[in-house]
């Protein structure tokens, strides 16, 4: 690419997650969990371009093998230091900023995205994310400036492996108080777990519109329900 891309959407995506290894992979209503997220940030408005940044171990080769499959671009790092795996990412793609989503976050309404880069090109800053949200409504956005000073100066394993907690400790950050409807920090929209799966399950079981704006209602009944109830809806 020779132009600079001005919001470049990198989803970070692996198979050895511990709690719920090959997650990204799972069923959701016919299509895996990393296309449901990536159908998701492709309705955003704002979002210039996309990549998916996975490692470059063997045992990711079957993300890149269906990313392949479905035209879908990647790019390939180390897989512990997510942080450059990130910059190298946005180095090869000339990012002006980086929009991050991880491959875990099938709710991540592309309506909230725009509304969170909005707000971060007013805001000035180098920084941006929602507070109070429903977890998994995690979308953060950053300057390239930013995370370059971060893979420059980051040094323990925790601000490599997760990216931003550098950049939230030394850099000038704008966050926002997120919309009423979604403002509950204690309900869970992401999958780490098999419960969270079963979770997710019943929402893309119930839902037509796969999009947690137009469901919110119907989620959070879903996130009150029995585990063992969601199971038999499921088997049933």
């Amino acid at each position: 690419m020779d132009k600079l891309v001005k919001y470049l959407c990198i989803i970070q995506a692996r198979l050895n997650s511990s709690r719920l290894p090959a997650k990204v992979m799972l069923d959701l209503a016919g299509k895996t969990l990393l296309e449901r997220v990536y159908e998701t940030v492709s309705k955003s408005t704002r979002i210039t371009h996309k990549v998916v940044a996975t490692s470059n171990k063997k045992s990711d080769d079957v993300i890149v093998s269906k990313l392949e499959n479905l035209g879908i671009e990647y790019f390939r790092g180390d897989l512990n230091n997510v942080l450059e795996r990130f910059f190298y990412a946005a180095q090869e793609y000339k990012a002006k900023n980086i929009v991050r989503i991880t491959a875990d976050n099938p709710l991540m309404d592309a309506k909230l995205i725009d509304d969170l880069i909005l707000q971060y090109e007013k805001s000035g800053s180098e920084y941006s994310m929602f507070s109070n949200a429903i977890y998994g409504l995690s979308a953060e956005v950053f300057t390239y400036r930013a995370l370059y000073l971060a893979y420059k100066n980051a040094r323990n394993e925790y601000d490599r492996e997760h990216v931003t907690p550098y950049i939230k400790d030394n850099c000038n950050t704008y966050i926002i108080d997120i919309n009423e409807k979604y403002r509950n920090s204690n309900l869970n929209a992401t999958i780490d777990t098999l419960s969270d799966y079963t979770t997710m399950q019943q929402f893309y079981l119930y839902c037509k519109k796969f999009s947690l704006e137009a469901n919110i209602d119907t989620f959070i009944d879903i996130m009150n329900m029995d585990i063992d109830a969601q199971t038999k809806n499921i088997l049933s």
